[in-house]
């Protein structure tokens, strides 16, 4: 469903852009008059017309893009991939048309002499043959960019929009090896969980390492370690265990937490 414009983008704003499409056709067309004038002498002859024509028009499109963007962004009818699919193809369309007008006047200018001399007796079949060629040769290396760009912005939107599965590390250990032995399981029962159920923990090894961050299941059940990318050692090696505060909590990361049950 479309979004109601807001109060700026009301009547004065409209009619802004109604005063800038008439101006900015008028630009073009007073512009590559006046341009192909002092090139040429005077528009004459179905080249120089289909050189004007296509100038004109073209600039003036080109001119008009920053409306058709605006419109869209007011309206907010396109997620980020289709405003990126969309600038892609205006991008394309000035690009062809540019290249068009460039090579419909190069042209003309070259064969300038036979132009104005059989103005009015048909078309330079060289001029059409050299404007086309051009053209297309000229398009050829773009068309591959295109291709290429096209083929990024399709990825782009399907990595953004497929489901994400978790970004979690996941590790299987047996229970047997996570559960804490009963007397620092009886500890733990009298410290209020910081999580839900869970408790965060920092464990301290017989052999004096310690193990911060470890979060621990119904007191008792070792569920997880967060910045840690293994488990080398099993709960009958703790020795002792101090229960973290909420201050005591590191900034979380979901792709930096190791879960030890084997589940995703």
């Amino acid at each position: 469903m479309a979004t109601i414009p807001r109060a700026d983008y009301g009547f004065r704003f409209w009619l802004g852009w109604i005063f800038w499409f008439a101006a900015s056709f008028l630009t073009a067309a007073l512009f590559w008059t006046w341009l192909i004038r002092i090139l040429f002498g005077a528009v004459l002859g179905a080249e120089l017309t289909l050189t004007w024509s296509l100038a004109v028009f073209g600039s003036w499109f080109v001119l008009l893009i920053p409306f058709m963007r605006q419109k869209e962004r007011i309206w907010k009818r396109l997620n980020a991939d289709q405003e990126n699919a969309l600038s892609a193809w205006f991008f394309a369309m000035g690009f062809f048309i540019g290249v068009l007008i460039l090579s419909a006047l190069g042209w003309s200018y070259i064969y300038r002499r036979q132009i104005l001399e059989s103005a009015y007796t048909g078309w330079n079949r060289p001029w059409i043959k050299a404007v086309l060629s051009t053209w297309l040769l000229s398009l050829l290396p773009f068309l591959i960019w295109m291709y290429r760009r096209a083929d990024a912005i399709f990825k782009l939107a399907v990595e953004r929009q497929a489901p994400r599965g978790p970004d979690h590390r996941s590790l299987f250990v047996e229970r047997s090896k996570r559960l804490l032995p009963e007397k620092m399981a009886e500890k733990l029962r009298d410290v209020k969980p910081l999580l839900g159920q869970g408790h965060v923990l920092t464990l301290v090894l017989k052999d004096g390492t310690r193990v911060p961050h470890v979060f621990v299941m119904n007191a008792k059940e070792i569920l997880g370690i967060y910045d840690r990318d293994h488990f080398d050692f099993t709960a009958g090696d703790v020795e002792d265990i101090e229960p973290l505060t909420a201050g005591q909590l590191p900034a979380y990361e979901e792709s930096k937490w190791l879960r030890l049950d084997g589940r995703v």
